[in-house]
This record gives structure tokens, C-alpha cells and sequence, in this order.
């Protein structure tokens, strides 16, 4: 064997060699993308279904919505966790995930069952707001809320303003064709809540144990020259 040859068969042996090292690296490499592939896919799921909270049905519709983390009214042993959908559909929010409360789910301790506030899931809960009685530490009297159909029909952007006081176990219909709530306030021994219909301004009082209306008037706002 002259010279030549053995110098060819030395550089196919390098190439040989070297072509394993390779492959060895690239299989390294790839088995190591896929094996990180896998855990973050395994730690992002887990975080999804911690993130989920708790699901309600077993409907396609019902597999959207889930049970936000409960948390305790301030001064109470009541608590309370919201129903809601998550998606590019929901109504509240920006670009990106959103929220829509279709529900309110009211626990107490010593009860066996919790209560929703609404009969059903075909709402949307638009706003809510805190009546308050400040004695030193602000304590909630009553929440007014705006529940409105779901998106979608043809008539008017309105709906029922609701009370209710904090186990949600007295809820009363006081108003209906709202556009919003602009104030809910705990004043002298009334609850005044301030709403626009009709795009009008309407200020009513009620009674904080029983949400009996006490009175209700437009309000009259002054036409600028």
C-alpha cells in the first residue's frame, strides 16, 4: 500500500469518526430540547389546571366556566368566589386573556351547600359595587349589581340592578333598563344608589335591612350654553 492510499484511508477513518461525533451531539442536543419540551409542557398544564379553578358542569358551555379562588368578605365568615368564563369572547379586559362574570357563588361556614346569585349562567354580571357604612373601619352593607343578557341580541346594551346583602340570602330586583351604576353609598340610615337609564341620571334610596324603596327620582342636569 503506497503512501497515497494510506493517507486516504487515515482521512476516511478522521471523517468516520468525526461524522459519529457529530451525530452523537445532534441526538444530545434534540433529546435534550424534547426531554425540556416535555417538562415545561408538564409544568404548564399543571399551572393551567391550578389556574382554572373549580369546574361547574359537564356541558361543553359549562366546561368554559370555572369557579375563581373564593375569598372572605372583610368582618365576616361569609365568602364569596365568581363564575366566570375565560377567552377571547368574554366581555372584560383587553388584548389577550379576558373575563366575564356570568355567576356569584355565595359560602358560609356551617352550610352544607353554597348559593349562586343567579338562577343560571345567561348573564353577564357587568357591575358591581359595594354599599359601605364607615364606623371606624369600613364595613359592607349591601352590593348592587348590574346583570345584563349576554352579548349577541339586537336590543338594547341594558339591564336589572340588583341588591343584595353579604350571604346573598336577601336579593331583590329594584330597577330594570339600566345602562350603569354610578355610585352606591351607605348615607344616614339609607342606601343610595345612583344608576342611569334611559340616558338619564336616577338617584334612589332604599331601606339597608330590607331593600325597600323609599323613593326614586330623575335627575335633572343643567343644559349648558
Amino acid at each position: 500500500m503506497n503512501r497515497v492510499q494510506r493517507f486516504f484511508r487515515y482521512v476516511w477513518r478522521i471523517n468516520a469518526v468525526l461524522i459519529l461525533i457529530a451525530a452523537g451531539a445532534i441526538t444530545l442536543v434534540v433529546g435534550s430540547y424534547l426531554v425540556q419540551e416535555f417538562y415545561t409542557n408538564k409544568v404548564q398544564r399543571s399551572r393551567n389546571n391550578e389556574e382554572a379553578g373549580v369546574p361547574v358542569g359537564h356541558s361543553d358551555e359549562m366546561a368554559e366556566l370555572s369557579l375563581t379562588r373564593a375569598a372572605a368578605l372583610e368582618g365576616t365568615s361569609v365568602m364569596r368566589a365568581q363564575l366566570v368564563r375565560n377567552g377571547e369572547g368574554a366581555k372584560f379586559g383587553s388584548s389577550g386573556d379576558t373575563t366575564e362574570i356570568r355567576n356569584i357563588l355565595f359560602i358560609e361556614p356551617g352550610d352544607k351547600s353554597a348559593r349562586w346569585l343567579l338562577p343560571d349562567n345567561d348573564h353577564v354580571i357587568d357591575e358591581s359595587l359595594d354599599a359601605e357604612r364607615d364606623t371606624g373601619k369600613k364595613q359592607t352593607v349591601a352590593t348592587a349589581v348590574l346583570v345584563k343578557p349576554l352579548a349577541g341580541g339586537r336590543g338594547p346594551d341594558t339591564g336589572r340592578l340588583l341588591l343584595f346583602d353579604l350571604p346573598g340570602r336577601r336579593i331583590v330586583e329594584v330597577a330594570n333598563e339600566v345602562q350603569e351604576i354610578q355610585v352606591a353609598s351607605f348615607t344616614g340610615d339609607e342606601l343610595t344608589i345612583l344608576y342611569k337609564r334611559d340616558r338619564r341620571l336616577v338617584l334612589a334610596t332604599f331601606d339597608p335591612a330590607t331593600f325597600a324603596k323609599h323613593r326614586e327620582q330623575p335627575v335633572d342636569v343643567p343644559q349648558l350654553n
